[in-house]
């Protein structure tokens, strides 16, 4: 008889034969430092880092908005006549209420997006993220007037004295309405409220996840084999 000397398998031929080990030895063998890393989330930082940022971009809001109020405005001029009286055209007195009207398209505008912003910064901290958004409005939208009424031009009456015929005085640079300020604050609240809505609704449709799906299904599906299988030992052994 001829002599059969076994040798030893070599390691390829060993995962060759176990195909599922190979697999789950090379799973096993990707480090697990790539798959841990994260990327540094502002919204999961700490709460009060994220309402410094906030308070940070509604103050910007707030300035750069200042500078594009008093850009766009031509603030209307009276001009003096010969007996010291001062006169305005109409079109001069439509410019007056065109520096409210444009205050409240630049506050509407800011809002929503301190409003997006708001929601981006605090989305899982639940209704509070309204009132937030709210305070952040009024906020940016108060600095917005302070910036452009620091730019000027102020002091009307005393400029108006000091007058001499034919000249041309412009109005103070002002808001002539508080309610204005209101725009910004509604225009913060409504990203918010609509994010909050489509949320609610996402979260109410009734759908399982894909994990609980699966979990559900493979449980059933075990139940089913081992039911079937319990099933057969009876019957055979009544038979027996």
């Amino acid at each position: 008889m001829s002599d059969f000397r076994s040798k030893p398998m070599s390691d390829a031929a060993a995962n060759a034969d176990l195909p599922g080990e190979a697999v789950s030895t090379a799973e096993s063998s990707i480090p697990l430092d790539r798959t841990s890393r994260r990327r540094p989330n502002l919204t999961s930082g700490p709460l009060s880092t994220r309402l410094l940022v906030y308070a940070g971009v509604v103050v910007l809001a707030g300035v750069i908005s200042g500078w594009v109020w008093h850009a766009i405005v031509k603030v209307p001029s009276y001009l003096t006549g010969d007996d010291g009286s001062v006169q305005m055209t109409e079109r001069a007195v439509g410019q007056i209420f065109s520096m409210d009207a444009i205050y409240v398209i630049i506050g509407l505008l800011a809002g929503l997006a301190l409003g997006l912003v708001a929601w981006a910064l605090f989305p899982r901290v639940g209704w509070p993220v309204a009132a937030i958004a709210t305070v952040g409005g009024l906020a940016s939208g108060a600095v917005c007037w302070l910036v452009g009424v620091l730019q000027g031009p102020s002091g009307f009456a005393e400029r108006i004295a000091e007058a001499s015929s034919g000249d041309r005085i412009p109005i103070d640079f002002q808001l002539h309405t508080a309610s204005a300020l209101l725009v910004w604050a509604l225009g913060a609240i409504i990203p918010v409220m609509l994010y909050a809505n489509l949320s609610h609704e996402g979260d109410a449709s009734g759908e399982l996840p894909m994990v609980e799906k699966a979990e559900s299904g493979a449980g059933a599906s075990d139940l089913g084999e081992s039911g079937t299988q319990d099933v057969g030992q009876v019957a055979s052994s009544q038979l027996d």
